[in-house]
């Protein structure tokens, strides 16, 4: 069994000038995970995953519209072609630890994606000739936790420029009103009077 007899054809991509409310669209409409990001020729060039877009606003604190897809993109691609055989594509995705490999042809022209679900989709209908139990075992090399160090803490997000700017002019008799007040402090113990002599006529 080939490539081409199991990858979905014609996958929407997003363009390499645009910004990532254009792959949020392609995933939303096309109900994916998953956007390649092609030149004008139609050249993959990259691509955009879900999490990217989560990770690019929580890292930059910026909407999507503001961000490009170049700067978030992964730049080095798997892809496998139409006449591989399913077997070496899987090989591949086990590798690379991904759930989608792009299939491109002799010109690095985008032809379609194959995915897992693909994968599990050709196993059920067609099982004497891709076997579903090295399907499963693929799907669960690509779970396994990625080979190589714990990932360091995530920065910060940015912080928005309103917010600075709020800050920055915020009255100094705001702030402390803002703070709890000291409790009133115990009063002192009373002291004993002194008796006042009375005043008295001169003898």
């Amino acid at each position: 069994m080939n490539v081409n007899e199991l990858m979905s054809r014609e996958p929407r991509a997003v363009r390499i000038g645009e910004r990532l409310d254009a792959v949020a669209r392609v995933l939303w409409e096309m109900d994916c995970g998953f956007a390649p990001v092609v030149d004008a020729a139609g050249v993959l060039v990259g691509v955009v995953t879900d999490r990217d877009l989560c990770m690019a606003c929580y890292t930059q604190g910026r909407s999507l519209g503001e961000i490009p897809v170049t700067a978030v993109m992964a730049r080095e691609v798997r892809t496998c072609r139409p006449e591989e055989a399913i077997a070496s594509a899987m090989a591949t995705m086990q590798q690379a630890q991904v759930h989608r490999l792009p299939v491109v042809d002799a010109r690095n022209l985008l032809v379609g994606v194959l995915s897992t679900n693909d994968l599990v989709r050709g196993a059920q209908s067609r099982p004497a000739a891709l076997d579903g139990g090295s399907v499963l075992r693929l799907v669960a090399a690509i779970g396994q936790p990625r080979r190589g160090a714990a990932p360091a803490a995530p920065p910060k997000p940015a912080r928005p420029a309103a917010e600075t700017t709020l800050s920055a002019v915020t009255p100094a008799r705001t702030v402390a009103a803002a703070a709890p007040e000291a409790p009133p402090a115990a009063p002192a113990p009373a002291k004993a009077r002194a008796k006042a002599k009375p005043k008295g006529r001169k003898a």
